[in-house]
C-alpha cells in the first residue's frame, strides 16, 4: 500500500523550522543583548582602526614618494665639481634625504634616501659617514631583495677610500669570485688599484693581467694593457 499523505491538520501541528530558529535567535538576542552590543561595538571599533591604519599608511607612502622624488631631482642637479656652491647644495640635499630616511625608515622610500645620503657623503669625502650609512642600508629590506650587491660594493669602496686595504681587498675578492655579481669586473680592477695604492707594482700588474684574462673584451682593455706595461717598467 502506498504511504498515506499527512493530513493538513497534522502538517499544521508540526513546528516550522524557520520560525523555531528565529524564535531561538530572538530569545538569544534578548538574553545576551548587552554582550552582543559590546561585541558589535568592538568589531566596529577594530574595523575602523584597521581602515584608519591603512589610510594612514597609504598617505605616508604617497607623501614619502613625493618628498623623495623632489630630493632626488635636486640630487641629480648637483654638479660633480666640488666648489663652494655645490658643497652647499649637497648639504641641502643631504639634509632632505637624511630627514626622509628618519621619517620613513620603515618604508622603501626611506631606505632609498639612506642610500643616496651615503652617496653624497662619499662624494664629499666623508668616507666614515658614508661607510656607516652603507652598512645600515645593507640590513634594509631593499638590500635583502635586490640591492645587496650594490651595498657590499659601496662598503668595499669606502674601505678602500679610508685606506683600510685589508677589509676592502677581502670584500673585492669575494665579489670577484661571484660569477653572478654585477660588480665582478669592478672588483677585479679594484683589487689591482689597491695593489697600486699599496705601491706593490708587480702584484698590481698581475692583478691587471688577471682582469684582462677574465674580461678580455673589457671597454678599458687598451688602458689596462698600457697600465701593465707601465707597472712592469717601474717595478
Amino acid at each position: 500500500m502506498a504511504d498515506k499523505k499527512p493530513k493538513r491538520k497534522e502538517l499544521l501541528k508540526e513546528p516550522d523550522e524557520f520560525i523555531t530558529w528565529s524564535a531561538i535567535a530572538v530569545e538569544f538576542a534578548r538574553s545576551n543583548y548587552r554582550s552582543m552590543v559590546i561585541g558589535l561595538s568592538i568589531f566596529v571599533f577594530v574595523g575602523l582602526l584597521l581602515l584608519g591604519y591603512f589610510a594612514y599608511r597609504s598617505h605616508r607612502q604617497t607623501t614619502s614618494h613625493e618628498v623623495l622624488e623632489s630630493a632626488l631631482r635636486e640630487y641629480g642637479n648637483i654638479s660633480i665639481l666640488m666648489d663652494d656652491k655645490t658643497t652647499a647644495q649637497q648639504d641641502e640635499v643631504f639634509n632632505s634625504l637624511d630627514k626622509i630616511s628618519k621619517d620613513y625608515g620603515d618604508l622603501p622610500t626611506g631606505e632609498i634616501a639612506l642610500l643616496y645620503s651615503a652617496h653624497i657623503l662619499y662624494n664629499k669625502g666623508d668616507f666614515k659617514g658614508a661607510l656607516e650609512r652603507y652598512n645600515r642600508f645593507q640590513s634594509s629590506g631593499l638590500a635583502g631583495q635586490s640591492l645587496g650587491p650594490l651595498a657590499i660594493y659601496n662598503i668595499a669602496q669606502s674601505y678602500m677610500a679610508l685606506k683600510d686595504f685589508e677589509k676592502a681587498m677581502n670584500i673585492f675578492e669575494q665579489l670577484s669570485k661571484d660569477v653572478n655579481s654585477p660588480y665582478r669586473r669592478e672588483a677585479y680592477s679594484s683589487i689591482a688599484r689597491i695593489y697600486e695604492m699599496m705601491d706593490k707594482k708587480k702584484e698590481a700588474a698581475q692583478a691587471y693581467k688577471q682582469y684582462l684574462k677574465v674580461f678580455p673584451e673589457a671597454p678599458d682593455a687598451d688602458f689596462v694593457k698600457a697600465k701593465i706595461s707601465q707597472l712592469l717598467a717601474q717595478g
